[in-house]
């Protein structure tokens, strides 16, 4: 009969004889029966209005509390007992602390003084953004359409207001789970009030609704108005403001969930929505329930019923079937479990204050990545996978901490595009740029690797710095420990990652680690080289190798400088001939993502060795190499030019390069992919011999395979180098200069 009204009085009539029955009471259950009378004592206090609003904004404290929440299925038609009684079920003791933030955004001081001190501890002020970073700019989003809104409706009659009201309250395109009707005219919604539950049911699209809404109500000064806002800011008192914020949570709450739900096609979406028909029972919702997921078919639809059901409850589930879908993809779009979670951070990581103490290298467990297949076109994409523990990448120095087993992969960026916005904020690249993407488990802290000398950077924590490229532009990031090798960040969420360092806060450029990277030019009667210094970033290093190899040059390896190098500061070199002509004459070190200088060196017929050595101009000499003549064979002698057909016929009747170093190409030679792609292309590879060798396990059985097709044809021996010529060049080098 819904006759909310005897049912009170006639809890409140009986509370006399309850309290007569506190002597046959356990002190827990005292202390459960005196929060319930008080409760009770104090709804009854509320006129009808006043009671649809303090159950609305109870399901937005709880939602923002992360607390877990009472649906609203349950929470809309609840008498003042039913309240009281699940408040006390879902939330506990911390019932009286809830029902005291309502009645403040009530504006109900006068009940607010009859309920006892409550401490702060107790009031549990952790907020749902605090364990969901991404939903702190969608919040702040959301409160300036509120103001938007609001701004431009601030001088409707009262009329119109009502106008709006009972326009919104029969809209068709409503969830039917979650009619707007009672809401809205059973606490009589004032202007503001209206346009917070527009917000919060259309969130994907409030200020189109109210659009269709004003011209529905043939009102179009007002829809020219809400197009042409200016946005000004719009002024509000303290709690009203507060309730902008929870209505504003929970719109964006909906508004990061459909977007996983979003990344899901068709049957995905199906195959989630029977997953979540089977996660829910009523054994978990003891309240009436009046929706089922199986019944729900559209995407907003289902994400809105989620978040008015369950609060922070619905991202908890929605995590838990992603799980099991083995879509690790949006499991990172959507915040670790609630709670708990600071705990866990602390625990697992030490963040000193000067940020200066380095975990012991040893403690890294190094793990060797897999080179994914690309194209010559692509940049190399390298894949690891890890347990639970402390591990570090052996190729790019990149470590992690997790507490479950963690697969993601990861490719070096230039810094190009991103160089000239940073440092126009003051920073500079120190590190290299990683595109990371984590496809399972979680990751709770990241190591970037960083090459600047740490001991020219007072206050690391300060001046240290992680660019975070995100669809809504460059975002910098404060590190959470800095370590004379890497850059800290915990609960990282992943993309472009690089550290920066702000050069404006330094008395002085640091010094960084470098790379010397040398090449020569074959087939020539001379020696020409051409020398690099430049940071030890891998896709600089990359640029570089494939410019020189593009034009014909060769590479040197030789040893970098041991001791860090000044940037900003011009470095000379020299070498130990007399014949040696270098140019240019100084150059100044620094980080030119995609037009790095160079010295080149040009000796003529060079009959001995010679030391290239390295200069800081006016000071030291801070670094050496010995260049021998088994360092550049392709060069340096007459014999050098060319090669007569004698010669060629001769290296004919020889064992070819491939089956001569067989043993240990099959050893060494890991990135197996597009060395077959390119005999295929090349048709030495029939396909279902391609297809064939892709699918033996080992990269050892597949390099045996490759070898007997190739038995018998010295055509095919020779393509075959050419291809590792291209794909592996290091090791290809490493074996022409052990010939």
């Amino acid at each position: 009969m819904n006759m909310t009204d005897l049912v009170d009085a006639m809890q409140v009539g009986s509370s006399t004889a309850k309290k007569k029955r506190f002597d046959d009471l356990l002190p827990a259950e005292i202390h459960r029966v005196s929060a319930v009378d008080l409760l009770l004592e104090i709804l009854t206090d509320l006129k009808e209005a006043e009671f649809w609003k303090f159950k609305w904004f109870l399901q937005l404290t709880q939602l923002q509390q992360a607390l877990p929440q009472v649906p609203w299925s349950a929470l809309q038609f609840s008498n003042r007992t039913q309240l009281v009684s699940m408040m006390w079920t879902t939330c506990g003791d911390r019932c009286l602390a809830l029902a005291q933030e309502v009645l403040m955004d009530l504006d109900k001081s006068d009940l607010v003084e009859k309920l006892p001190l409550v401490t702060s501890s107790a009031k549990g002020k952790l907020s749902l953004m605090d364990f969901w970073p991404e939903l702190k700019q969608k919040v702040k989003d959301m409160e300036s359409v509120i103001k938007k809104l609001l701004e431009v409706l601030e001088d409707l009659t009262i009329q119109d207001v009502t106008d709006i009201r009972n326009a919104l309250s029969w809209d068709s395109s409503v969830c039917p789970y979650l009619s707007l009707y009672w809401r809205l005219q059973g606490m009589n919604a004032d202007l503001q009030e209206t346009v917070l539950l527009l917000v919060q049911t259309f969130s994907q699209r409030p200020v189109d609704k109210m659009e269709e809404l004003l011209s529905r109500m043939q009102r179009p000064d007002l829809e020219f108005a809400l197009i042409t806002s200016t946005g000004k800011k719009h002024v509000v008192g303290k709690r009203k403001s507060a309730l902008m914020q929870k209505v504003a949570t929970m719109a964006a709450v909906k508004t990061l969930l459909l977007e996983t739900f979003n990344r899901l096609n068709l049957n995905e979406f199906q195959q989630f929505r029977r997953f979540l028909q089977l996660t829910v029972s009523l054994e978990e919702f003891p309240h009436t329930r009046t929706w089922s997921p199986a019944e729900i078919q559209n995407r907003t639809d289902l994400v809105t019923v989620m978040v008015e059901e369950e609060g922070v409850g619905s991202v908890e589930r929605t995590r838990s079937i992603f799980r099991v879908m083995n879509r690790a993809d949006l499991l990172q779009m959507l915040p670790g479990s609630s709670a708990g979670r600071k705990e866990e951070t602390s625990t697992e990581m030490d963040h000193s204050g000067s940020g200066s103490v380095e975990q012991d290298s040893s403690s890294w467990t190094k793990v060797d990545p897999e080179l994914d297949g690309a194209s010559p076109d692509q940049d190399p994409t390298y894949s690891l996978q890890s347990a639970a523990g402390h591990f570090e990448c052996s190729v790019s120095g990149l470590r992690w901490v997790c507490r479950e087993k963690v697969g993601f992969r990861y490719r070096f960026c230039s810094w190009d595009g991103h160089m000239e916005r940073m440092e126009s904020r003051g920073f500079r690249p120190a590190g290299p740029l990683l595109d990371i993407s984590v496809l399972t488990g979680k990751v709770m802290e990241v190591q970037l690797p960083h090459w600047v000398c740490t001991d020219d950077v007072p206050e690391s924590l300060k001046n240290f710095a992680v660019l975070h490229v995100n669809d809504y532009g460059d975002v910098l990031e404060k590190a959470t420990r800095v370590t004379k090798t890497h850059v800290g960040l915990a609960d990282p969420v992943f993309s472009l990652r690089g550290a920066l360092i702000h050069l404006k806060n330094l008395f002085c450029p640091p010094r960084i680690s470098c790379n010397t990277l040398m090449y020569y030019q074959p087939k020539t009667s001379y020696l020409k080289m051409r020398v690099y210094l430049i940071p030890p970033d891998p896709a600089l290093k990359q640029l570089v190798h494939s410019r020189e190899s593009s034009k014909g040059y060769e590479e040197i390896m030789k040893p970098r400088p041991d001791k860090p190098l000044k940037t900003g500061c011009g470095f000379s070199l020299q070498a130990t001939v007399e014949t040696a002509r270098i140019q240019p004459p100084e150059i100044t070190l620094r980080h030119d993502s995609q037009d790095p200088n160079f010295y080149e060196v040009f000796i003529e017929n060079p009959e001995e060795n010679f030391n290239l050595e390295l200069l800081q101009t006016h000071s030291e000499k801070v670094w050496f190499c010995e260049i021998r003549k088994d360092d550049h064979p392709k060069a340096g002698s007459t014999e050098a030019t060319g090669c007569s057909t004698e010669t060629v016929t001769v290296k004919k009747e020889e064992e070819h390069f491939v089956d001569k170093h067989r043993e240990t190409l099959i050893q060494r030679v890991r990135n197996i992919g597009p060395v077959l792609d390119g005999l295929l292309q090349k048709k030495v590879l029939l396909e279902e011999t391609y297809d064939r060798i892709r699918s033996l396990l080992t990269s050892e059985s597949q390099l045996r395979e490759i070898f007997s097709c190739l038995r018998a044809a010295d055509d095919c021996k020779d393509i075959f180098l050419s291809i590792l010529q291209e794909k592996e060049p290091y090791l290809i080098a490493d074996l022409q200069r052990k010939c």
